[in-house]
Parts: structure tokens; sequence; C-alpha cells
């Protein structure tokens, strides 16, 4: 794994606004059955404010290829305490799925997957409850992780206390924990900045780039039937503060607390 001094990333800063969109957050954009999804209907009545306000979103709208628009509000006692939804095809029916932070006001957070059923959305699956309020969880990405040719879900259940990097599999709209690591954090509290850890491409498996709790060291892990793996690591010159742009294949670039850029290489 290379570090190296950069300059700031060239980011793609233009705003597409939906109508009641959840304040600061992001347009998901999609090339198969769904070309857009987002959050809205923003609401106070979870006031736990991990993402730097009080306001969190009790809708989920997407336009799919065909130009209609769908929508699932949540009852009155969750929120979609989340900025943008993801988009994969977990199943491999090159239809995407959607996973979204779903959290409880008595439960906290989990993560949920919606797809579109009979015209609508429907929640096909979800993880447990993180079991008290003000829990949060921040899903990191996808990859095949343990080399079985399925896509599977990677998040960091509470990134500010202790932060367990979970991996799920999706299969029979079922969502199964199947491996965890401990120690590391892929958000700073209050901040809107989501994507401070990757999945690194690899093969036979996918790989993991994240910091660890006190977001000064880069690591790069791998799970295997054998346990976890450290492939590498990497002391950074500041505490990280920036989400990893993406900026060529297992390249990402970054701003320390310090307002330092850097670029971070993964070598195959």
């Amino acid at each position: 794994m290379k570090l190296h001094a950069a300059g700031p990333p060239s980011i793609d800063i233009s705003a597409a606004s939906r109508p009641d969109q959840l304040p600061q957050s992001r347009v998901a954009r999609g090339d198969r059955n769904i070309v857009a999804a987002w959050y809205a209907g923003p609401t106070d009545r979870y006031r736990h404010g991990v993402l730097g306000d009080r306001l969190e979103a009790s809708r989920l709208v997407v336009e799919t290829a065909g130009g209609r628009h769908l929508q699932i509000d949540l009852p009155a006692s969750r929120v979609f305490e989340d900025l943008e939804p993801r988009l994969a095809d977990l199943d491999g029916d090159d239809r995407d799925e959607l996973i979204v932070v779903e959290s409880d006001v008595n439960a906290g957070a989990s993560l949920a997957v919606y797809c579109i059923v009979a015209g609508g959305l429907v929640r096909m699956a979800q993880t447990p409850f993180l079991g008290q309020p003000n829990r949060w969880l921040n899903p990191l990405g996808v990859g095949d992780f343990d080399g079985d040719g399925w896509t599977d879900i990677a998040l960091v259940a509470t990134p500010h206390i202790g932060g367990q990097l979970r991996l799920y599999r999706y299969k029979n709209a079922t969502l199964s924990l199947f491996a965890e690591y401990p120690g590391v954090s892929t958000h700073r509290l209050g901040s809107t900045q989501l994507d401070l850890g990757r999945v690194a491409a690899a093969a036979p498996r996918d790989r993991l780039l994240v910091p660890n709790q006190a977001r000064r060291v880069m690591m790069v892990v791998e799970w295997s039937p054998d346990g976890w793996r450290e492939m590498s690591r990497v002391q950074l010159p500041g505490t990280l503060g920036s989400s990893l742009v993406p900026v060529g294949e297992n390249r990402w670039r970054f701003r320390l607390e310090n307002g330092k850029y850097y670029e971070i290489q993964i070598e195959q």
C-alpha cells in the first residue's frame, strides 16, 4: 500500500435536487431498473444528529427506468438515518436492490434491503437493530468477500463506539452475518462524509480498506474461511477527515483533519 501527498480531488459538486429531498442528502444514480433514488420527507422525530443535524428522512423514493416514481413511507417510529441509498444487484438478476439505513426510535439502526416488487417498494431483508436508541451503522460497500461468486454487504456498526466491521450474505431474501472485525471507524460524529472506508477489488476475494478507530491508520483486511488477515497498513500523518474519493483502480484521494490531501493506492 502506497501513500503520498496530493492535491484536492476533482469532484462533481452539481446538486440534483428532488421534491421534498432530505437536506444534505444525495441522489443515487443507476443504469438498470432504477435510474435514481433519494431520501425525502424530512422529519425531526428521531433526534440523534449523527449526520450533523436533527433531520432524517421518512420516505424513500425511486425513479424507474420506465419513468415511474415509487415511494415508501416509514411508520412514525422509524426513519432512514442515511444520506444516499446504495444501488447494487445483490442477487444477480440484473436488477438493482436498494441498501439503506433504517433506524427505530427505541432500537437504533439496522441495515435494510429494498427492491421493486409488483410495482411497489418492498423491504426484502433487514439486519437486527443495534438494540438501543442513538446507535448507528454506516454501510461500507458491496463485494464478493467470501469468494463464492455472489455479492455481499459490508457495514461498520457503531463506528464511534468500538467500530465493528461486519460482513453479510444476501441470499433468498435473507441477510446473514458471517464475519466481524473490531476496532474500525468509517465516520466522524456529526459529519456528512460517509465513505471513509472502501471496497478494494481483488481475487479470489474482495478486500476492505478501512481506518482504525482513531482514524490514524489505514488497513487493508481480507476475510477467509480461516479468519481475517491484515494484508497491509500505513500510518497516516494526521487524522482522516474526509471520504475516500476514487481517482483510479484501487486508488483514492482524501483530506486529513489538518487540511492536507493525500492519495492512497493498493498494489496487487
